[in-house]
């Protein structure tokens, strides 16, 4: 009795040919398009944002004049312009405010904003702000690490005010405890994540029974806070 092996070839060349279109098909997966960004202000007040992407993604920004916010938007695929998957942007302050949004393929991740006097140093002059520069990095998984560095003669101290959800920085003149500080923050998945640099200006000063009692105003500046589902 002759066997037939035509139906069983047939079977093992769809097989085959279903193996290799699924190994050509390129990989759908949910991982972020946002490697990290960095929000910083440097020594002479200029705002700017850092963002890394992951590799075959590129990004294209512009400001809404409406609203005054800088768009961000990551897209996957080839981008024609060549444009690379590190880029920097200069941030400039609208009415002491700075907000960034950023998108993945259209859809918005999430939101940064800062609150910061519009004061910019010229070539050569020293700003008199207890806060000399600062930058606040996303490292991934609600991951960010703050870095800043202070003038001579600032005391630093970290709080977390529990009733506003807000981690402070308290800059003091005083005993120094260093200049260059680096701290790392959780975000909430369901909370934002706000920090507040907290300034002490001295206003008055006078000795009552042999200790001398100060006054201060208290600062927020600047404040700095992100939302969204990074």
């Amino acid at each position: 009795m002759k066997k037939s092996y035509l139906p069983f070839l047939m079977i093992l060349s769809i097989l085959i040919s279903a193996c290799s279109t699924e190994d050509n098909m390129p990989e759908n997966n949910d991982q972020s398009l946002l490697k990290s960004y960095k929000l910083s202000k440097d020594a002479n007040g200029r705002y700017s944002i850092d963002v890394d992407l992951v590799e075959g993604a590129y990004s294209e920004t512009y400001k809404d004049e409406t609203t005054n916010t800088n768009n961000i938007y990551a897209y996957q695929g080839h981008d024609n312009n060549n444009r690379k998957s590190v880029s920097t942007k200069e941030l400039a302050l609208d009415n002491n405010r700075i907000e960034v949004d950023v998108f993945e393929n259209d859809i918005q991740k999430n939101s940064i904003w800062v609150e910061d006097e519009n004061i910019k140093m010229g070539k050569g002059q020293i700003s008199p702000n207890f806060l000399q520069s600062y930058s606040l990095e996303y490292l991934g998984e609600g991951e960010y690490v703050l870095d800043f560095e202070v003038r001579d003669g600032i005391s630093v101290a970290f709080e977390y005010n529990v009733e506003e959800n807000i981690y402070e920085v308290h800059l003091k003149e005083g005993s120094s405890n260093g200049k260059q500080f680096t701290k790392l923050y959780s975000k909430s998945p369901s909370l934002p994540l706000r920090i507040d640099f907290v300034n002490y200006i001295l206003i008055n000063s006078e000795a009552r029974s042999a200790k001398v009692v100060e006054q201060y105003l208290l600062t927020k500046n600047p404040r700095v806070g992100q939302e969204g589902g990074f």
